[in-house]
């Protein structure tokens, strides 16, 4: 069945591989702007340690940066990781941006980058949008504004789940292109 916004992590299928760093998976909406998702943003703001801001289901680091401003305006100081090499040293904590979720499942390098992040015991990954959607079985591309997506095999590292980000909810119809299996619809400002 279709999950909305509910469904724990524990209750995942078991696989081999499970993440040690402590995971959530948003629907998107964090960092368009300062209205846009407020109690999220004082969340994140509040998390311990510093913050790492990568964009790697993306070119382009606008959400990294608008997401920088507006932690600073909470008095959080956030690290924008510039290139596909960079490393979070000092954050506890490392926000995936959004962008296409088939550019980051694609991408071996980068999906090595987050398995080793997820390995980390000590690490929070907030996988927002289009990553939350890369790290499932099946990946689609971009869903903000309802059009048709593209589907491509995903990173697998959520025990069979696929999820779609930007979701009208549980009967979303772009969810039957993710195919069978546990799917989990996150809709704009939900996370789980």
């Amino acid at each position: 069945g279709v999950q909305t916004c509910a469904l724990p992590i524990l209750a995942m299928e078991q696989r081999a591989w499970a993440p040690a760093a402590t995971l959530y998976l948003s629907g998107g909406g964090l960092g368009a702007r300062a209205d846009a998702w407020p109690e999220a943003l004082d969340w994140l703001a509040a998390l311990p340690g510093g913050i790492a801001l990568a964009s790697l289901a993306s070119h382009d680091t606008t959400q990294a940066r608008s997401l920088q401003a507006l932690l600073a305006t909470r008095g959080k100081r956030a690290e924008v990781l510039a290139g596909s090499g960079d490393e979070p040293v000092s954050a506890a904590t490392v926000f995936l941006c959004g962008g296409d979720a088939t550019l980051l499942a694609a991408d071996l390098n980068r999906a090595a980058k987050i398995r080793r992040w997820l390995d980390d015991p000590a690490k929070c990954i907030v996988a927002d949008s289009a990553s939350a959607m890369a790290l499932g079985t099946r990946a689609a591309s971009c869903t903000c504004g309802g059009h048709a997506i593209r589907v491509v095999d995903g990173l697998d590292l959520l025990g069979g789940l696929s999820v779609l980000a930007h979701a009208a909810g549980g009967d979303d119809p772009r969810l039957a292109a993710l195919g069978a299996g546990p799917l989990l619809a996150l809709p704009v400002r939900a996370a789980v």
